[in-house]
């Protein structure tokens, strides 16, 4: 269960609505599947509710639901649905509030109100900026944190002098200033050498691919980790599971990285759909899946069965899960449009994912960096953990 939707948060205008949220761990039991979550509203409401998993399918939908321990507030179910009409789409956004107080009546309308409304602006932003011929992805978030344009110039004039094109120097210039997402590894590098960067190192887990464990030294990677969500131990792996992440200095910055929701899919583009299902329960969606391959795991438990291209498959797919696991060994897909259809008949509450096996092609990893030898001149003292070689590639493991 990963960070929510930072952009879409960001648009809805939450960071000045809610502050301080904090989640607890996980509460896994045959009939729920939640985090119990804790957060202030402007300064001095507070409010605990239990999220649970979001519900999505890749490009169609999302959504989730909130049920409030405490506060004016019973329950919210909200989300975003996008239907493909060939040359336009129609978005549907939905904010369904169950007030508990006269209070939590005015706050749900004051809330769902803002909360359509922003998102709907922050798509129109979007369409723009698709339209226009520049190169950022998303739109700038209507609030950031300020900038030294100082030290900014200042880093720009060294990194001029070096060998980085004034095309990538204008775009990470325009990125520091609205995100922090890191693109270039050697522009990178140099900008941490300027002093306007620093990085960190996240481990993280085989499964879900969320990070366990952050350090800022490869000294300070344990060897075996734990992943809470997943409920599994893991080796550490240098070559896979250990990426690089860089973030702009709080002298440049003072940029923070606030959670306002768990479990959606800005931090999972692995996982193509997720389902929250309760005992006895179906669902049937359709997608278009590329040739690859892709599994079929419920969260927590593990139990994978395998979705694999096949040409000569037919254009649909069914899962049944029962309390020994699958009871399809492997499943085969013919590439393009998908229907999947999923079954629980076990007695318990099912969190089922539809997730690509390769990895993340954009992550920088631990062994890949460690080659670069302007990299391992930066980090100095940042000494790889052991089962690694004197130049920082990651040795063969042993196995017992």
């Amino acid at each position: 269960m990963a960070s929510g939707n930072p952009g879409r948060d960001r648009a809805a205008g939450r960071p000045a609505v809610i502050q301080q949220v904090a989640f607890g761990p996980l509460t896994v039991t045959a009939d729920a599947f939640y985090r119990k979550a804790t957060a202030r509203f402007w300064h001095f409401l507070r409010m605990t509710w239990r999220e649970y998993p979001f519900e999505w399918v890749r490009g169609q939908r999302y959504a989730v639901l909130r049920l409030f321990d405490s506060g004016p507030l019973n329950a919210f179910y909200g989300g975003v649905e996008v239907v493909d009409e060939g040359q336009r789409s129609r978005l549907r956004v939905f904010a369904e509030f169950t007030p508990r107080t006269l209070l939590g009546w005015a706050m749900a309308r004051m809330l769902a109100r803002k909360e359509i409304r922003d998102i709907f602006a922050y798509c129109q932003r979007f369409v723009a900026l698709r339209m226009s011929s520049l190169d950022i992805g998303l739109p700038p978030p209507p609030r950031v944190s300020p900038v030294n344009r100082t030290m900014l110039d200042q880093m720009f004039d060294a990194l001029q002098r070096e060998t980085v094109g004034a095309p990538v120097l204008a775009r990470f210039a325009r990125h520091v200033a609205t995100a922090s997402d890191a693109e270039v590894l050697r522009l990178l590098v140099g900008a941490e050498r300027q002093g306007a960067l620093h990085h960190t190192w996240e481990v993280m887990c085989p499964n879900c691919r969320v990070p366990t464990v952050r350090t800022s030294t490869l000294a300070g990677v344990p060897d075996r980790l734990h992943c809470d969500t997943c409920g599994i131990a893991y080796d550490t792996d240098l070559e896979r599971w250990v990426e690089l992440r860089y973030s702009v200095t709080p002298q440049l910055r003072p940029a923070t990285n606030e959670v306002y929701c768990i479990g959606g899919p800005a931090n999972a583009p692995h996982v193509w759909a997720q389902n929250y299902m309760l005992p006895g329960t179906e669902r049937t969606f359709s997608l278009t899946l590329p040739e690859e391959a892709f599994r079929v795991r419920v969260l927590r438990v593990n139990r994978i069965c395998p979705l694999e291209p096949n040409h000569a498959a037919a254009g649909d797919a069914t899962f049944t899960y029962r309390p020994d696991g699958w009871f399809q060994i492997r499943q085969g897909f013919r590439p393009g449009p998908v229907t999947v259809r999923l079954r629980n008949e076990a007695p318990h509450v099912a969190v089922v994912v539809l997730e690509r096996v390769q990895a993340d092609p954009r992550a920088i990893t631990a062994a890949q960096v460690m080659r670069q030898s302007e990299f391992r001149e930066i980090a100095g003292a940042d000494v790889a953990p052991p089962g690694t070689s004197s130049d920082g590639v990651e040795a063969p493991p042993s196995r017992g």
